[in-house]
């Protein structure tokens, strides 16, 4: 359990968090574990139309081959109007994450390869959706508490299907 000076779960502390020049040093199974805890609540916020912007440092960037958004509230509010567009359509969206990968950049900032496949489900009568696969080349910085937030996010979409309704 944390206290109030020391929050129990460093990574979801983003409050007037930034990145310093001496970062806390972590163990390469802690720095893994707060990377894929921040993959799977990145994910989550996207997947459900909440804000991710306490996951993003304040200049991130966001990076795909349809999308670009520079800056914190850019990338966040770009991430929740594809949201509230699917929900619009009476869809949802998942996100899988898998095969993370991390290499320690130094300066507490470290390189995140993972596989993403993303699905968006259309509800109704005749629904269609689509799975994208991609890769994602993340960079990830943490501060001197130990918190980490993303700096960049690219993803390089290696496929896209269409999806139909089964029995049509």
């Amino acid at each position: 359990m944390g206290t109030a000076d020391q929050p129990s779960h460093p990574l979801l502390n983003h409050e007037e968090m930034t990145t310093t020049a001496e970062p806390v040093l972590l163990d390469p199974a802690t720095v893994h574990v707060r990377i894929t805890e921040l993959l799977d609540e990145f994910y989550s916020r996207d997947d459900h139309g909440e804000s991710v912007a306490e996951l993003l440092e304040e200049e991130a960037q966001f990076v795909t081959p349809l999308r670009k958004a520079q800056g914190r509230d850019a990338v966040a509010a770009l991430l929740q109007s594809l949201a509230q567009s699917r929900q619009e359509k009476g869809g949802v969206g998942r996100h899988f994450g898998a095969n993370v990968n991390v290499e320690d950049l130094g300066s507490g900032r470290f390189r995140v390869r993972s596989l993403m496949i993303f699905l968006s489900l259309d509800s109704g009568p005749g629904a269609k959706g689509f799975m994208n696969v991609g890769d994602h080349d993340d960079i990830v910085a943490f501060d001197s508490r130990g918190a980490c937030r993303f700096v960049k996010r690219t993803m390089t979409s290696a496929a896209r299907f269409t999806l139909s309704p089964l029995g049509n």
